[in-house]
């Protein structure tokens, strides 16, 4: 099984987060519907968020020397693969972009459980936890919105 550092794992994961984003803004710039905008906008936002959170981790953990860290994984084709199910499109429903958005999270989620199990290093493993707890924050509040 191939070899990856925790740096090289975060970085992919970003450029996932960053591609949610930008599709997110292309989509908003095309609809019509001014509260799927405002949807399409507050996941961009998150997108964002989540980013800017990851950048607070990563700092945390250079200065533990946690980034360095080799990990076992093979999952950057599978991130990949899930970003290209995620098919945001126009003329979604306001649910069905949430439900895709969802269900992208929760694959991150169990990579980063996977990961946090993988690992003895206890910094390490509270690193992917913290990680996935964020995302599952960030679930739930997408949730809230399916609701509403």
């Amino acid at each position: 099984m191939p070899s990856k550092q925790v740096k090289d794992i975060l970085d992919h994961v970003r450029a996932a987060h960053q591609q949610v984003k930008k599709v997110c803004d292309e989509l908003r710039g095309h609809e019509p519907d001014a509260r799927l905008q405002l949807l399409l906008e507050y996941i961009g936002r998150h997108e964002e968020a989540f980013n800017t959170a990851l950048q607070l981790y990563e700092q945390d953990a250079r200065g533990k020397g946690l980034l360095e860290t080799w990990l076992q994984f093979s999952a950057d084709e599978a991130i990949d693969e899930d970003f290209a199910a995620l098919r945001l499109s126009e003329g979604m429903q306001a649910d069905e972009i949430v439900q895709q958005v969802l269900d992208f999270d929760a694959k991150l989620v169990a990579l980063y459980r996977d990961l946090a199990t993988s690992t003895s290093s206890e910094h390490v493993q509270e690193l992917f936890n913290d990680l996935a707890q964020l995302e599952e924050d960030k679930e739930r509040q997408y949730a809230r919105l399916l609701q509403d």
